[in-house]
């Protein structure tokens, strides 16, 4: 579609790109624009059906990078006119394809083609109820698995294991939420959006709710609501993305010399890698590579276990922060780059990447996940940022539970205004160094 974009676009516009032209960067823009549209969640489970706001954020960040690259190659004799206005056909014919396609899809549902494998929860009487519902509406469900309700509460692990037992893609409670207490409700939602799953809640036709989680309701012999937050603005969830693919390439080129700098002096000062690499939970629970200058010795994990078996004041300072004031592991160019932070700079890779954004809630190691409950891992419904609320009110001076604090009144009071607001209050923080370890 891209490059029917183009070829439209040049042939549309006098002078413009003729296709021939198009054809010899053609394996080059192909290799960029699916790889845009993976990083950005296109093709992945969680959007269907058609999530427009991803689509959108998608061809943007793919056109962006395009003008990006016009500007700086002037060899490829693409106008910004042209680049505009390919923008808007391809958005116009992915929309209108995209929405055919689940069309055709919903069709298929209810002629038995294809049916959402469900995964029915409640007790034996209510269950049974819901099977009969849906044997009254077939080909749109198939009951893939059941649990059973003890004692009024949700077993959310077993929840967890028989999903992944029975590839369930939906979750229907055969019990109204006043069954559950509110809490537990709100981590099973929690608990399925991290999962890409959708929740589903069966009621008879009496039943009549204000539940801020209700979105919409269905019939199938009975009500059938959707459960679930409402979701983001998409428009502003569009240019959250183009702000960060923007920021991040353009920082590449700005800071390439800086970074070439601080690479050098990594590896001429002390043994080992220049670039650090370590498992950190993103969104959707998804484990990815973060990427670091390298501050500390190349053993600095085996210096850190002895430490810790020596020192109990050590230990208590690292079991409360995950991090020591006085860390001897870090080497004397490592203690520049952290004052500064240049040591998250490669970071702006993991945005281009789009498994990090320049703002959002602190990526947590594998260990600072197991030790959470389940309330606070729906921080995990946003994409994890270079910067954020806890960068700007304390850093390092801040403690696990108080990071976790402030990243979920991040996540609820989310706006572009606040992203803009905490990337200036980040810039005059690392300035003033405050709270730098």
């Amino acid at each position: 579609m891209l490059l029917v974009g183009l070829a439209l676009a040049g042939y549309l516009v006098p002078g413009g790109i003729q296709p021939d032209e198009v054809m010899r960067f053609a394996p080059i823009l192909a290799v960029v624009w699916i790889t845009v549209f993976v990083a950005c969640g296109v093709y992945g489970r969680a959007q269907w059906p058609l999530n427009l706001g991803t689509l959108l954020g998608a061809i943007l960040s793919g056109m962006g990078l395009l003008a990006i690259a016009a500007i700086v190659y002037q060899g490829s004799r693409l106008s910004l006119q042209e680049i505009l206005l390919a923008t808007l056909l391809i958005v116009l014919s992915e929309c209108g394809l995209g929405s055919l396609q689940e069309r055709a899809s919903e069709l298929l549902f209810r002629h038995s083609v294809q049916s959402i494998p469900v995964l029915i929860i409640g007790e034996l009487e209510e269950r049974a109820g819901i099977r009969q519902a849906m044997e009254k509406n077939p080909g749109v469900h198939t009951c893939v698995g059941e649990l059973n309700i003890s004692g009024g509460t949700i077993d959310l692990p077993l929840v967890r294991q028989t999903l992944d037992r029975t590839g369930a893609q939906c979750v229907i409670l055969a019990a109204r939420t006043e069954r559950f207490p509110r809490v537990q409700f709100q981590d099973l939602l929690h608990s399925m959006r991290l999962h890409n799953v959708k929740v589903r809640l069966f009621s008879d036709a009496s039943f009549q709710t204000d539940d801020e989680h209700i979105l919409f309701q269905d019939h199938i012999d009975g009500l059938l609501l959707k459960v679930g937050s409402p979701p983001l603005d998409s428009i502003q969830r569009v240019l959250k993305r183009t702000l960060d693919v923007a920021g991040s390439f353009g920082g590449l080129i700005v800071l390439s010399p800086l970074l070439v700098a601080v690479a050098s002096l990594i590896k001429l000062t002390s043994p080992g890698p220049v670039f650090f690499r370590q498992p950190r939970v993103g969104t959707e629970e998804k484990v990815f590579s973060c990427y670091k200058f390298r501050s500390m010795y190349e053993d600095a994990e085996t210096l850190l276990q002895r430490m810790l078996a020596e020192d109990d004041e050590m230990k208590e300072e690292y079991s409360n922060y995950y991090k020591l004031r006085n860390d001897p592991r870090i080497t004397p160019v490592g203690h520049f780059i952290r004052s500064w932070s240049i040591d998250e700079l490669p970071q702006l890779i993991n945005i281009l990447k789009g498994e990090m954004s320049l703002v959002g809630p602190r990526p947590l190691t594998l260990r600072e996940v197991e030790r959470m409950d389940e309330l606070h891992k729906k921080r995990h419904a946003i994409i994890p940022g270079i910067t954020g609320y806890w960068q700007i009110s304390g850093r390092s001076d801040l403690s696990f539970e108080e990071m976790l604090r402030l990243d979920l009144y991040y996540m609820k009071n989310w706006s572009l205004y606040l992203d803009m607001r905490i990337l200036l209050k980040t810039a005059m923080v690392v300035l003033r160094r405050d709270g730098a370890c």
